[in-house]
């Protein structure tokens, strides 16, 4: 017969000695750390040999053993090795229910690893158990928001800033809730006030760009695109900050001077891989990791040095062999450039960001054939359709083959009649190419309606060219008067007095082009 403890206490049983079971626990996968660092094989081992002993230790408390897990579970998750990370924190919170520490990170490992529903129940019992906590309330929030729950994660959101009234983190979070709604003008001033905590996030930018256009502002909108980059907001969050102080070895380095390279610190993340380097000097990663810090610190013959050692390394490295190609075509060195993509293509030909630099580079270096060859793969595969249709057109009108460039611009141009950029150059071309070729009427319909959607002087002054190789000179004239005015309204001065230079060859009747 089984007695709870209150009728045991009422028969006056409290001598006997209770044997209390624990709740159940799941089993930890074990890994294979033979590919680890010395040093870190040591570190992990240590910690597993500590829980071993805990879990042998007769008189453990379910807290010490709470503990050895959750220990156990933080150096797992520096490492990201996770799903055992996950385990651990189970078993830690299983065993201390009440302990917040471990409920959050377990959430934290399970989010990372896209166990979305998981994740929520465990934040939830982690916000609970500490309401004040803000990173748990805009984890949960930016979880929410994932998921398209967007009433709930605007109440996370709004927790966390009831607590700390100017997080960047969740007004950045209401801001894309409100995008997200469709509610432009809150987006804005949420945005704009993440902008105002946090400058140098960059990234901001891109979701402003779209609220203003949302508005109607177009101006805001181009403006706040030209300036978007790949700094986020971060969340300071003092229990994962705590796991980059348990790493050793080489990682910790690797780690460091990523984050650094995301920052644009670029000296910082040079020192950091070259530390990476010095504790494991056979390590590709660290190098070409090296060599794109050295690229954007401008030392083009270090960063080509560091992807060289990398590739004695590994032949078969595409990213140093792509990186490699970018700073000998920085350094004018197109053929050597030219056979490092020729690498990359060998090792996967269906790589065609490649391709496209390959053919600029064949470009350069005057092997127009070649080139053209490149972009007429890239059509085919319509990959950055757009740029490949219009450069190859400008190959072929270098070459002087004016009607392939001009079929090949048209074909295009019938084949996605939205795209601006190819719609210009056939009303370019149209208006300007051979003599033989020109349809001067098409020209001007194409360029009106690309001038009605912008009002751009450059869509203009296309509507100029048609006007003047339709005979209508007068007309050209009044319109390069039009656009003189907008470019001195617009503070273009210099474009200003080149086309007041221009204006008197549509003052007269020979004003075709």
């Amino acid at each position: 017969m089984k007695f709870t403890v209150a009728v045991l206490l009422a028969f006056g049983l409290c001598g006997i000695s209770l044997s209390w079971q624990r709740p159940p626990l799941v089993e930890v996968p074990s890994h294979d750390l033979s590919q680890l660092e010395p040093e870190v094989r040591e570190q992990i081992k240590s910690h597993q040999d500590l829980l071993t002993a805990t879990l042998k230790e007769a008189s453990a408390s379910d807290a010490k053993l709470s503990s050895a897990y959750g220990k156990l579970g933080e150096i797992y998750h520096a490492y990201s090795l996770l799903s055992a990370a996950e385990q651990c924190y189970m078993n830690a919170s299983r065993l201390a229910s009440n302990e917040f520490r471990w409920n959050y990170l377990l959430a934290k490992v399970q989010q990372a690893q896209g166990h979305a529903e998981p994740a929520i129940r465990s934040y939830q019992v982690a916000t609970t158990l500490q309401m004040s906590f803000v990173p748990g309330h805009i984890n949960l929030g930016n979880l929410y928001l994932e998921l398209n729950r967007l009433d709930e994660a605007k109440a996370r959101f709004g927790l966390a800033l009831q607590k700390e009234p100017n997080n960047a983190a969740a007004h950045y979070g209401l801001g894309q809730v409100a995008l997200s709604k469709r509610d432009y003008a809150e987006a804005v001033r949420q945005l704009e006030k993440t902008v105002e905590l946090v400058p140098e996030a960059n990234r901001i930018h891109y979701p402003l760009a779209l609220a203003y256009r949302g508005l109607g502002d177009i101006e805001k909108a181009k403006a706040h695109l030209a300036r978007q980059g790949t700094v986020g907001v971060r969340v300071d969050d003092p229990f994962v900050d705590h796991l980059a102080q348990l790493l050793e070895g080489m990682r910790v380095h690797m780690i460091r001077g990523k984050a650094a390279l995301e920052s644009k610190r670029y000296e910082e993340a040079a020192a950091e891989f070259r530390k990476a380097i010095e504790s494991e000097p056979a390590n590709v990663s660290a190098k070409v990791n090296l060599g794109g810090a050295l690229t954007l610190l401008g030392d083009l013959q270090g960063a080509a040095r560091e992807f060289e050692k990398a590739l004695k390394i590994d032949a078969h490295n595409l990213t140093a062999h792509f990186n490699l190609a970018i700073v000998l075509a920085r350094d004018n060195q197109h053929q050597n450039a030219i056979d490092h993509l020729h690498q990359v293509l060998s090792l996967n030909p269906n790589e065609p960001g490649a391709r496209l630099f390959l053919a600029r580079e064949l470009s350069q270096a005057n092997r127009v054939d070649e080139a053209l060859v490149e972009y007429s793969r890239l059509v085919e595969v319509q990959f950055d359709y757009e740029a490949a249709v219009i450069e190859r057109s400008q190959l072929l009108q270098n070459k002087g083959d004016f009607k392939s460039a001009l079929d090949g611009i048209a074909k295009a141009h019938n084949q996605y009649p939205e795209k601006p950029n190819i719609k210009a150059l056939l009303s370019y071309l149209l208006a300007t190419t051979e003599i033989t070729l020109r349809d001067g009427h098409r020209a001007l319909k194409l360029a009106q309606e690309l001038y009605s959607t912008t009002a751009s002087i450059q869509n203009g002054r296309l509507v100029i060219l048609a006007l003047a190789e339709t005979g209508r000179c007068r007309e050209a004239g009044e319109w390069q008067q039009k656009l003189i005015t907008q470019a001195n309204a617009e503070g273009n001065l210099e474009l200003a007095k080149e086309m007041k230079e221009d204006l008197p060859r549509y003052q007269n009747a020979a004003c075709r082009p």
